[in-house]
């Protein structure tokens, strides 16, 4: 007989307290592809669905490299400063070989990660195209259940095509190289088309007067 996947147990009240192992619970049954999981995952972004709307939610995005992961544990521990609590939900690439996922970005925010009022939840993107995760969406709504006021998506290192997360939030920001590209390069259609915001990063030292 096959191994039977058990469903997961999860808390709402912890939940909607903002408890952050209630959310990591909430989102790995998001997240699940088990069949088993589907109606209580249904059933969960339900309740969910009337507490969610009321949070911030910025779309972070650039190629790889480019410092997204150190542009956010700034920026969110800036906003924690300001009284916020930030909820970061960061999307690693998956290998195509294999569908491995690293899942580092939650390293390289080391100082975010020790602070009460910060949640970060890396996700592989699968076979996803479009920079985010297949339950990406999903996540958002549930991590806006529990409270927290900004919700920051940092997508895979992507190229100009890759701007689902535009759909999804409220802000889209574009993180970019000092010297990355030229002219024609710089109007070229696609996910600086549709940015918000444009930040040139890596921009100090030597790099100052090309950016």
């Amino acid at each position: 007989m096959p191994l039977r996947t058990p469903v997961p147990e999860i808390d709402f009240q912890a939940l909607r307290n903002g408890q952050r192992r209630a959310l990591a619970k909430a989102i790995t049954l998001i997240e699940s592809s088990h069949p088993s999981h589907r109606k209580q995952a249904a059933a969960l972004l339900e309740r969910c669905l009337p507490h969610s709307g009321q949070s911030l939610r910025i779309g972070i995005s650039g190629v790889p490299g480019v410092g997204k992961s150190t542009f956010i544990e700034a920026f969110g521990l800036f906003l924690i400063g300001l009284g916020k609590r930030v909820g970061v939900l960061a999307v690693d690439p998956s290998s195509p070989l294999h569908g491995g996922s690293i899942l580092g970005d939650k390293t390289r925010m080391e100082r975010l990660s020790r602070e009460d009022h910060a949640f970060i939840r890396p996700s592989p993107a699968g076979r996803s195209l479009g920079g985010v995760a297949n339950r990406t969406r999903e996540a958002i709504l549930v991590a806006e259940s529990a409270g927290f006021d900004v919700i920051l998506v940092e997508t895979v290192g992507v190229g100009q095509s890759e701007y689902e997360v535009h759909s999804m939030t409220d802000l889209f920001l574009v993180l970019m190289q000092p010297g990355a590209g030229d002219e024609l390069q710089g109007i070229k259609k696609g996910i600086l088309e549709l940015a918000d915001l444009i930040v040139v990063n890596k921009a100090d030292g030597d790099a100052e007067r090309l950016a």
